[in-house]
C-alpha cells in the first residue's frame, strides 16, 4: 500500500455498492465514494471496478456531506461472480477477499446435493474456503446419511449439522 500512502491515499473496504456509488468504511468512519475518472477510463471491464468486499485507495473527503475518491482497487484474495440474469454473458460480481463461505443446505425436503455441489465449485473457484452446514437438524430425516453424503460431495470441507431450534 506504500504508493498509495505515498500520494496521500488511506485504505478502505467497500462495504455496499449504490450502483456507481459506493459506501466505503475506513479506519476512522464510513462515507460515501465514487470512482475516479481514470479509474473509471483504464478499467478494462467490471473486474476492474471496486465491488463489496474490495479493499480500496481512497482520498478521504474533509468536506462535510462530501464524498471521497476510489483511486484504486487493491488486489483481490478472492473473487465471487456469477452470470446475470437474462440472456446477457455479462458476470455479476457477488462479493470479493471472502476467506470462508458457510454454504447452508436445509436437510428437510429441500436437501439436494447436486445443488451443493455447484455451490462447492463456485466457493472453490472463487478462491474462498467453504464450509458446509447442514440446518434443520430437528425436520430432517436421515440425518447421519445425508452427512455422509455432504462429506462425500465436499471431499476434505468440513460439515456440520445444526439446527436453530436446539
Amino acid at each position: 500500500f506504500r504508493e498509495h500512502a505515498d500520494a496521500g491515499l488511506v485504505p478502505a473496504r467497500i462495504a455496499v455498492a449504490y450502483g456507481a456509488t459506493f459506501r466505503v468504511v475506513g479506519v476512522e468512519r464510513d462515507e460515501l465514494a465514487d470512482v475516479t475518472g481514470r479509474l473509471r477510463h483504464d478499467a478494462q471491464g467490471r473486474r476492474d471496478l471496486p465491488a463489496v468486499g474490495d479493499w480500496v485507495a481512497i482520498k478521504a473527503t474533509t468536506i462535510a456531506g462530501g464524498r471521497s475518491t476510489i483511486h484504486a482497487v487493491l488486489p483481490r484474495k478472492s473473487l465471487f461472480s456469477r452470470k446475470v440474469a437474462g440472456d446477457d454473458t455479462v458476470e455479476q460480481i457477488l462479493a470479493t477477499n471472502v476467506d470462508t463461505a458457510f454454504l447452508v443446505i436445509a436437510l428437510d425436503r429441500d436437501f439436494n446435493v447436486r445443488r451443493l455441489e455447484r455451490y462447492l465449485a463456485m466457493t472453490l473457484e472463487s478462491g474462498g474456503r467453504p464450509v458446509i452446514l447442514l440446518n434443520k437438524a430437528d425436520l430432517g430425516d436421515e440425518v447421519d446419511a445425508r452427512r455422509l453424503e455432504a462429506g462425500r460431495a465436499g471431499l476434505a470441507v468440513p460439515v456440520h449439522v445444526v439446527s436453530a431450534r436446539a
